[in-house]
């Protein structure tokens, strides 16, 4: 058998280590050591916005909707197909998730949106999903808060963008998110905990704050993220030429049995993932109605092995594979 090649595998090839051991030789193993400021810098310059680093890229959701003063009998507007987070935090916020399909590009359906908004509406968040970057209003009647989880590299345009910085992404601190906003000072409150320098609570804060340790990876990673998300393009690119299907961050093939295929690929070495399941067939979130395009996407996508740890030959090994087993993929090489 080949090489076992797993769907994602961070490229701690760079500083990651050295500044790892320059953090460790600081006595900062928490946060408040000298790479978090750093980590913020460089992705605030990356993206041309304030960025705020925090522990995971939900934490960095949560943040932004109790900024907005999320709560009790408020509704926040979501896709149906997303990673299960994105409803989660409006649940913690005590708010009520409201359900909406996808459109042909992935994100968000606007049109459906429109039709959901009511005077209890406080957020809407839309979802770069798999790294599609999708379409954000320039104006709305309600505050939109970006999940950018999936996508690192897309430049944000909302009230606040989430970034996750989890192991199998663009650019990994192994566990950690980004906050991102013209105004970050009442999402710092809530994340670290709520005190001032008295020790005085002005919020009921949280501890969302990331390491030193995942910050000095994160530095490194920085270093070289025009040649991690660029990789990662050309690996989608490339499956998009051979394969239907869509999907940056992780490519999607769009297959007649993605349950059987995955199978298959396993027996080769090749390591895939279920699409997220529809949060209105999850048992958190279930709910009846039609959500015709995300049960469409879920039902024939199967995750494939995209970023910077696989090169041409394996894409193609890749694809061959599945052309062999799914006969609904005509797609000429």
């Amino acid at each position: 058998m080949a090489t076992f090649i797993p769907l994602a595998k961070p490229d701690l090839s760079g500083n990651e280590r050295k500044y790892l051991n320059e953090a460790i030789d600081e006595g900062w193993l928490t946060h408040g050591g000298s790479f978090e400021s750093k980590f913020e810098r460089q992705f605030s310059a990356y993206t041309g916005v304030p960025a705020l680093a925090t522990s995971s890229g939900t934490g960095a959701l949560h943040l932004a909707l109790l900024c907005i003063g999320c709560g009790p009998g408020d509704e926040v507007i979501v896709p149906d197909l997303t990673f299960g987070a994105t409803a989660s935090v409006v649940a913690r916020c005590g708010a009520t998730p409201i359900l909406v399909d996808i459109g042909d590009d992935w994100g968000i359906n606007w049109e459906h949106v429109l039709g959901r908004v009511t005077k209890r509406t406080r957020a809407v968040i839309p979802v770069h999903l798999y790294g599609e970057q999708c379409h954000i209003p320039e104006r709305f009647p309600v505050p939109i808060i970006e999940d950018s989880c999936e996508g690192t590299w897309i430049k944000p345009t909302a009230k606040f963008s989430c970034f996750s910085f989890y192991g199998n992404k663009p650019i990994s601190t192994g566990e950690g998110g980004m906050v991102v906003g013209e105004d970050l000072s009442l999402v710092k409150k809530y994340r670290d905990g709520g005190f001032d320098s008295n020790y005085d609570m002005e919020v009921a804060g949280l501890n969302y704050r990331m390491t030193n340790l995942q910050a000095a990876v994160g530095c490194a990673q920085m270093e070289r993220i025009d040649e991690l998300v660029n990789t990662r393009m050309e690996n989608a690119q490339h499956y998009a030429s051979r394969l239907a299907g869509r999907g940056k961050w992780l490519f999607v093939a769009e297959v007649a049995n993605p349950v059987l295929l995955a199978g298959h690929l396993r027996a080769e070495g090749i390591d895939t993932r279920p699409v997220f399941r529809p949060l209105h067939l999850t048992q958190a979130f279930r709910k009846p109605g039609k959500f015709r395009k995300s049960t469409e996407v879920w039902e024939h996508g199967i995750c494939l092995p995209t970023g910077p740890h696989v090169n041409r030959d394996d894409i193609d090994r890749i694809c061959d594979l599945v052309k062999r087993h799914d006969h609904s993929n005509l797609r000429a090489a």
